[in-house]
């Protein structure tokens, strides 16, 4: 998350969503009443006489609303805010009309509300201080997956092949197209400070690194190569991301620490220990009593439950000190809590429920 102006009281944030993590914690802080103003698309109609019925011009302008409602569209990637209009950049638009505002990653707002409360305030920079993104490339002979983590999420491209078989593996001139199209992504998705993870069988990842710092000398410094991986392609950034090789590298990246936790809560179950729970109502009854140490959520969570009772989840757990991790089926871990209805949470204490 970009955080260009935060204050306390009157409250104003400047915030722009990089993820759906961001987009999550937008939710989590916009009530109604706030005013919420962008930049969005409106239709504005010719009322002239020889105007067609019904068509218009959709123009860009400047609004502010007082926020009705408000819902996070977890396909689309994108937060639906609707209410009525208290400012506007074009004259032409009344104040007090209804407008439904769709705020995606990338855009900005500004949100007002009379403060922010403790909890709002640390939500807001724990998320641009958790924005860690790292690429991953797993490359062998034939193939090469190259994925972007940011945050807990992994987005995967398509695999690059190499279009080489059988006796010209033996010929490393021949790998240049190879080489050069895999470079060519990587260029396109890498920003400063990213990380740069090579890994996959063989030699030929040491063979593709050399190449790029040959041709692109600027990518050095974030180039490092982790062995333990032994397939190519999209499997093997799944195997690698399994990798204790990996889990040491990025030990304090989002997603490793959530694999972590997981791993600690499926052996606490395993081993009958209490200090765990994964039932939606289990896990909310312990939030209210500040039991919830740390919790897992997966959009499973969503199906068939009010989005506000999981707000009033993770809200609660933040209140409390406690730590919450988002995470989708994008990745192995995000499955595995999807697998478990949604939620996974690590306990502070031993529950003992008394209907």
């Amino acid at each position: 998350m970009l955080l260009i102006r935060l204050q306390k009281r009157p409250g104003i944030a400047v915030i722009t969503p990089e993820n759906v993590d961001d987009l999550w914690t937008i939710r989590r802080i916009v009530i109604p009443k706030d005013i919420i103003s962008g930049h969005t698309k409106r239709v504005i109609k010719d009322k002239s006489e020889h105007a067609r019925p019904g068509k218009g011009e959709r123009i860009k302008v400047k609004l502010s609303i007082e926020v009705e409602k408000i819902n996070l569209d977890h396909l689309l990637e994108r937060i639906r805010i609707s209410g009525k209009i208290v400012e506007t950049s074009d004259e032409s638009i009344s104040k007090g009309a209804y407008h439904s505002f769709n705020l995606t990653i990338g855009n900005s707002i500004i949100i007002k509300k009379n403060y922010f409360e403790d909890f709002h305030i640390n939500l807001i920079k724990n998320k641009i201080k958790s924005t860690d993104r790292c690429i991953i490339i797993c490359i062998d002979r034939r193939q090469a997956g190259i994925g972007l983590i940011t945050g807990t999420h992994l987005k995967l491209f398509s695999d690059i092949e190499s279009g080489i078989a059988g006796k010209m593996y033996k010929s490393k001139t021949s790998y240049s197209n190879y080489f050069d199209e895999i470079l060519r992504d990587i260029i396109n998705i890498h920003t400063k400070g990213i990380k740069i993870i090579v890994t996959g069988p063989s030699e030929i990842k040491k063979e593709f690194v050399n190449y790029c710092i040959g041709k692109a000398k600027n990518l050095a410094k974030y180039i490092t190569i982790i062995e333990g991986v032994d397939l190519g392609g999209q499997d093997g950034i799944f195997m690698s991301l399994k990798s204790p090789n990996f889990k040491n590298f990025l030990q304090k990246t989002e997603l490793t620490k959530a694999i972590l936790f997981t791993e600690e809560a499926i052996n606490r179950i395993s081993r009958g220990d209490k200090k765990v729970c994964f039932t939606f109502n289990d896990t909310l009854r312990a939030s209210k009593m500040s039991s919830i140490n740390v919790v897992m959520i997966s959009s499973k969570i969503f199906e068939g439950r009010n989005e506000n009772d999981v707000i009033e989840l993770l809200n609660n757990i933040e209140k409390f000190k406690g730590r919450t991790f988002l995470l989708d089926s994008s990745t192995e871990i995000g499955k595995q809590i999807d697998s478990l209805g949604g939620v996974l949470a690590l306990l502070r204490y031993q529950m003992d429920w008394v209907d």
